[in-house]
């Protein structure tokens, strides 16, 4: 369970788990066979997506005019050190589960036993993760040079350990694709996020408005999730148990590190060498850019882990549902990524203000390497699913050492040369990346590239129409905000002229409507 922005049935018992994994929806179980199993998966799968994407749809009105008002009333060193708590607090969640979460969620033959054994083990290393946090927060600002950290990372204390309490119930949420309870949980944790922060704001204490606000978001995301999944796992521990998750867990876990850090380790070290200025101006590039992305994994990728699950021994269905993802991934990310680039001064001084202009040009270099990085997001999916996640290991393990020495060599020359390394560095990592999934489904690179041609070429119409937009801005004389009619107008017109038919078909299938739209296209 990551809630750090910054991977079914109730059981009739009360709160007795069921000595087997709980009710599936037969569907599930069919899902294997091909056919209508297929069908079915795909509607489960619509279904999930159709409740994260409600629970988004309140999420991001909520966080887009809270960061908007945010970004013009306090500090680009504040939004760093909001980075750095963000990252301090994911760490500290991935010891917390230990991969158990993921261990729970692709086991086939999951018992009570397992579920109980998790959930004691989830809970102990949450209580060692808080007393190392609370101890070790000095020691954590002496070394990145920020003394805001030590009231920060003791305020995360007890929200992660709500956290952590959690994880278990998450976990089942996520296995039994009861993605609704999961949305509900994120917009309430969004909402008192704003509303901590404002209070804070207007009382005078801005510098600690955003780490009490993280803190807030947290724990009433924990909460809500326990309410949702409120079954207390009883008995003991067993061995047993603990050894079948270890060989899994211990994967995820070693993965999650060298994930967690490879897609970390830039922030931390642009805060160390630069300030914590800096790291807010390359923050908030990161951040526009990967809005898109991260909202489609929110929606979309975490439901593909359990649906992927399902097909774990189906290898050409599963290489059809991944082309079909991408394909999906392609025709948003791409066009969004490249308007943005093409907008990146407007969109910044309409949206955060005047301040946050110096932010433009790094985004402009990311953007060719973000773009690549958009459309692999699923990729960690299928290799959890195929019982490979020691890729992960080694895929972001070179990504990690890529980073480290990309930002280490061009520190020197500035946050632009950085952006410039950290693009190449994503692009490579992408090819390599998607070249180990089609290793692992028989798939073809070149089928896997032609999925994304239609995204291509839906950028290419929406790229030419915000340039005109662009031009015309500029000999109307028009300024912030106001230019964002020429240039945000046009290619969402567009978009969404060329999309119709496909959006139309995500909304029947996702209220149990036949569907023959874009899941065929990855076949042609």
């Amino acid at each position: 369970m990551n809630q750090l922005e910054q991977p079914g049935v109730p059981s009739t018992g009360g709160d007795q788990l069921s000595s087997t994994t709980p009710p599936s929806r037969p569907d599930f179980d069919q899902a294997r066979h091909g056919g209508a199993g297929w069908s079915s998966l795909w509607d489960a799968f619509a279904r999930g997506v159709r409740d994260n994407m409600a629970g988004e749809v309140v999420v991001q009105a909520v966080r887009i005019g809270g960061v908007i008002f945010l970004a013009r009333a306090l500090r680009p060193q504040d939004f760093g050190l909001l980075k750095v708590l963000t990252i301090v607090g994911m760490f500290g969640m991935l010891l917390a589960e230990a991969g158990l979460p993921e261990a729970l969620i692709q086991r086939v033959d999951l018992r009570q036993e397992h579920e109980v054994t998790a959930w004691w083990s989830t809970l102990v290393l949450s209580f060692s993760l808080v007393a190392g946090l609370y101890f070790g927060a000095p020691w954590l600002a002496s070394v990145m040079g920020m003394k805001g950290l030590v009231f920060g990372a003791r305020l995360l204390c007890i929200p992660l350990l709500l956290q952590g309490i959690a994880i278990c119930a998450h976990a089942r949420l996520r296995r039994e694709l009861r993605f609704g309870a999961i949305a509900v949980a994120n917009a309430l944790a969004e909402i008192l996020f704003l509303t901590v922060a404002l209070v804070l704001l207007f009382e005078g204490l801005p510098q600690w408005s955003l780490p009490a606000a993280l803190g807030a978001r947290l724990g009433v995301h924990a909460l809500v999730v326990l309410v949702a999944d409120a079954r207390l796992p009883l008995g003991l521990p067993r061995l047993w148990a603990a050894l079948d998750l270890a060989r899994f867990a211990g994967t995820v876990l070693a993965g999650g590190f060298i994930t967690t850090g490879s897609g970390n380790i830039d922030y931390l070290l642009v805060g160390r060498l630069l300030g914590s200025t800096t790291l807010g101006f390359y923050s908030i590039a990161w951040d526009l850019f990967r809005f898109i992305p991260d909202r489609l994994y929110r929606i979309a990728g975490l439901v593909a882990f359990p649906a992927f699950c399902k097909l774990q021994g189906n290898d050409p269905e599963l290489a059809r549902a991944y082309r079909t993802f991408v394909n999906y991934l392609g025709r948003v990310v791409l066009p969004v990524l490249g308007c943005v680039a093409i907008a990146a001064p407007e969109l910044l001084e309409s949206i955060y203000g005047p301040k946050w202009l110096p932010a433009a040009a790094p985004m402009r270099i990311l953007a060719v390497g973000l773009a690549l990085l958009g459309v692999r997001i699923a990729i960690g999916t299928v290799y959890y699913a195929k019982d490979y996640p020691s890729f992960d290991i080694y895929l972001h393990g070179v990504r990690f050492v890529l980073i480290v020495a990309a930002v280490g060599l061009t520190a020197p020359m500035g946050l632009v040369a950085i952006c410039g390394a950290i693009s190449i560095v994503e692009a490579t990592v992408s090819i390599i990346g998607q070249y180990l999934v089609c290793l692992l489904v028989g798939m073809r690179l070149r089928e896997l590239a032609a999925a994304v041609v239609p995204g291509l070429r839906i950028t290419a119409a929406c790229a030419a129409v915000t340039v005109l937009g662009k031009l015309a801005g500029a000999t109307l004389n028009f300024h912030a905000p106001m230019v964002l009619v020429f240039v945000a107008a046009p290619p969402a017109i567009v978009f969404c002229w060329l999309q119709a038919d496909e959006v139309l078909g995500m909304v029947r299938r996702a209220s149990g409507r036949r569907w023959t739209g874009i899941l065929d296209v990855a076949e042609t």
